[in-house]
């Protein structure tokens, strides 16, 4: 796989050349430049298979290139890497179609190796499916092509055929996938139903009966509709990581679920309903054991006032704050400055 990386930062283009292993999983960087404009005249002359590229940049930004090479270059595919923590850059990129989301302030090697073994995982299987959908429809013979005429109306028709609670569900589930995430999940889908008629060859005047036409389109409905369940909750755990790691890096600021839920596109009872399924607790029991964690590792570097340190956590209420750490640590944090000795 071929890469193009652009980021006008030199130092932190070579960097992340330098320091990602690209041929261990597959990779290799045919070339970098600055900014979207310089990508694009590269793109022009060079064949590159995915532009890992920063959002930020003079000229041209990341997001403004990525909606040039749609255009342009359907078929390239794309990494955004930023110094953004905010996570509506992250989403709107996954929206338009990115691969992943890097953010430059949480760097690490291991990490970075994960993602170019995901980005690598998820570029073949999207060119094997998109091949087999290819080889399928070529060896369609001219008989089986009515068939499969009449099986394509029938599905058209069928749309109809969800109950209203069903097609309410589909939809709000189709609707929090990245678009990405769609394209890979009709794929597949489309790939199942050819298997199903490469299997069923010989019984094809039987599906000229209308009932039999409408089991095989339920049945490929069904692998659809199980489809779009599973990738929401696999993209509900990246959400959810990224929430996490959100929290953690800013857990001195006044975080509220609201906000957070507005920040990743979530419905308010959605993002708390899902976060207690997904950690085994709220957000806001979450919320309060990161902020004593972090009270309590500044209470051992003993250079604030615990009074600053309540204060700088967003406590208002110096009472409040040492009864619950008293609750979470078993002393207060006087105590435990004083002994470090806590049982927690």
């Amino acid at each position: 796989m071929k890469v193009l990386v652009v980021d006008d930062d030199k130092l932190a283009r070579k960097g992340l050349i330098a320091v990602m292993e690209w041929e261990k999983y597959g990779f290799r960087v045919e070339g970098d430049v600055q900014n979207g404009r310089k990508a694009l005249e590269f793109l022009d002359s060079h064949d590159v298979d995915i532009v890992f590229t920063d959002i930020d940049m003079p000229e041209m930004d990341g997001l403004t290139l990525m909606q040039e090479c749609k255009k342009r270059y359907p078929n390239v595919q794309f990494v955004i890497f930023s110094m953004y923590e905010d996570f509506r850059y992250a989403q709107t990129a996954i929206r338009m179609g990115a691969l992943d989301y890097i953010s430059k302030i949480s760097f690490d090697v291991e990490e970075c190796g994960q993602i170019l073994q995901g980005v690598q995982k998820k570029y073949l299987e999207t060119e094997r499916k998109a091949g087999a959908v290819s080889q399928k429809n070529d060896s369609l013979s001219e008989g089986d092509g009515k068939i499969f005429h009449d099986l394509e109306n029938e599905w058209m028709s069928s749309v109809w055929l969800f109950d209203d609670d069903r097609l309410a569900e589909l939809s709000e589930k189709t609707r929090q996938l990245s678009l990405r995430s769609a394209e890979r999940i009709f794929i597949k889908s489309l790939y199942r139903f050819h298997q199903m008629l490469g299997r069923q060859r010989e019984q094809f005047p039987v599906l000229n009966d209308v009932d039999e036409m409408l089991r095989w389109i339920d049945q490929w409905r069904q692998q659809l509709y199980e489809e779009c369940e599973d990738m929401k909750n696999k993209d509900d755990i990246h959400t959810f990581a990224y929430v996490i790691k959100y929290v953690k890096a800013n857990v001195s600021e006044n975080i509220k679920s609201e906000d957070v839920a507005d920040r990743i596109g979530m419905s308010r009872s959605y993002f708390s309903t899902r976060f207690r399924e997904m950690t085994g607790e709220t957000f806001h029991s979450f919320l309060i054991g990161q902020k004593l964690r972090e009270a309590k590792r500044r209470i051992e570097e003993g250079t604030d006032s615990i009074t600053m340190i309540a204060s700088d956590l967003g406590y208002d209420h110096f009472h409040y704050f040492t009864k619950m750490f008293l609750k979470q640590y078993g002393c207060t944090p006087s105590e435990y400055r004083e002994s470090k000795k806590c049982s927690k």
